[in-house]
């Protein structure tokens, strides 16, 4: 009697494995809105990225790269049509990806070798993951075909504005986490898709307290763009960094103020040279 028991707790497991607890993102008939590619952990420390995502109403195709673990990402950005969603929304449904999320790929292990990692958010938030250092051919057959699809949009794509950066040593950016040139100051380090990121600076040998008011003003004509605050303040601790960042929406070329508490930093946004 107690076996009978036991082996019907086991086959109501085994049940709820298959149909109650099943790991399978259920994605049917929903739209794809956003893809990312990333690869990171390898021994340098860097990692990039590839990153299709809806904002106001377009597409946007950003490459974000970081050789060594101090480099700041390299974004460079694309408007494309939207019908690459649809068609990368194809090949995932060709091959069933919905089936690989959270997959283990193979019993490989790459010591100090980066995982590569591919993610696709659909429209009710639903979402499907799935990671690995090494896939299979029958596997990276397959998301090769996502890389050509990217490939086809972004060459009939039009480059977007990014943020102007001054070139800068190793040392310097090994260092830009722990100032110590006796100043408080901001610096925006990075704008991709819709986000400023940017520092605030504590190149003292004191703990600082910076107002938590934040304000992005465009030069050109004094607009607005961002404008909260609160009660609280941020503590910069003495030679060091805070990462801070905010949703700006997609920026025009230009010249911007961006002012934290008693702070601020101009940047400017254009489109890259071909220097």
């Amino acid at each position: 009697m107690d076996k009978k028991i036991i082996l019907l707790v086991i086959g109501g497991f085994l049940m709820l494995g298959l149909f109650g607890c099943s790991k399978v993102p259920n994605v049917k008939n929903k739209e794809l809105i956003s893809y990312v590619y990333s690869s990171g952990g390898g021994m340098t420390g860097g990692g990039n990225s590839t990153k299709i995502s809806m904002i106001d109403g377009e597409v946007i195709l950003t490459y974000s790269n970081a050789e060594w673990w101090y480099d700041d990402n390299d974004i460079t950005e694309y408007k494309l049509d939207k019908a690459v969603l649809t068609d990368i929304e194809s090949v995932f449904r060709q091959y069933k990806m919905q089936n690989w999320n959270g997959k283990k790929f193979t019993n490989m292990f790459v010591a100090d070798g980066p995982s590569y990692s591919y993610s696709f958010r659909f429209e009710d938030n639903t979402g499907v993951f799935f990671s690995s250092q090494v896939y299979p051919a029958s596997y990276s057959k397959k998301l090769a075909e996502i890389d050509k699809v990217i490939e086809q949009y972004q060459a009939r794509g039009t480059l977007e504005p990014g943020l102007v950066t001054k070139e800068r040593t190793a040392e310097e950016l090994a260092g830009k986490n722990t100032p110590d040139n006796g100043l408080v100051e901001i610096a925006v380090y990075e704008y991709s898709q819709d986000r400023i990121c940017f520092r605030i600076l504590n190149g003292t040998d004191e703990d600082v307290t910076v107002h938590d008011s934040v304000r992005l003003v465009r030069n050109s004509d004094g607009e607005i763009l961002y404008n909260e605050s609160s009660e609280y303040s941020i503590t910069v601790n003495a030679a060091s960094a805070n990462e801070e960042s905010l949703v700006s929406g997609r920026l025009e070329e230009g010249i911007y103020t961006l002012y934290v508490g008693d702070y601020s930093a101009e940047f400017e946004i254009r489109l890259p040279s071909d220097e």
